[in-house]
């Protein structure tokens, strides 16, 4: 094996381990949605819909008993899927900084443009006291 061949092999590792680390960060809102007719279930609220008893807000979905269905379309628990939200960025990389890497694509806009706006406001206002 020449030098050469080496030195590709040496470059396709290192771009299979970087590619290994393409990984997103999911981050789970407490939201389970019915893959048959889209209703939510929401930790936070419970539900207050069930046949036999209310479902108390700060129940965790893997709590919920065996026997519970979906209120609109009476699917069962197998029928949820996890609703969670993809945080933009690498997942190694959540760690560092001042803890923005872990905000949703959201949460920055919010605070870039919201940033912008106040700065605007304040440059503008420097015309009103004169």
């Amino acid at each position: 094996m020449s030098a050469d061949e080496r030195a590709i092999r040496a470059k396709q590792k290192r771009a299979d381990e970087l590619r290994a680390q393409e990984v997103f960060m999911k981050k789970s809102t407490g939201k389970h949605k019915c893959t048959n007719c889209d209703w939510e279930f929401d930790v936070e609220k419970g539900d207050s819909n069930m046949i036999g008893g209310m479902i108390k807000p700060g129940t965790p979905f893997a709590e919920l008993p065996s026997n519970w269905r979906c209120p609109v379309c009476r699917a069962s628990k197998d029928a949820f899927e996890e609703v969670v939200e993809e945080i933009p960025g690498f997942e190694v990389n959540q760690g560092y900084g001042f803890g923005t890497n872990s905000w949703t694509s959201e949460q920055k806009n919010l605070a870039i443009f919201g940033g912008l706006a106040a700065f605007f406001l304040l440059f503008l206002s420097g015309y009103a006291m004169s």
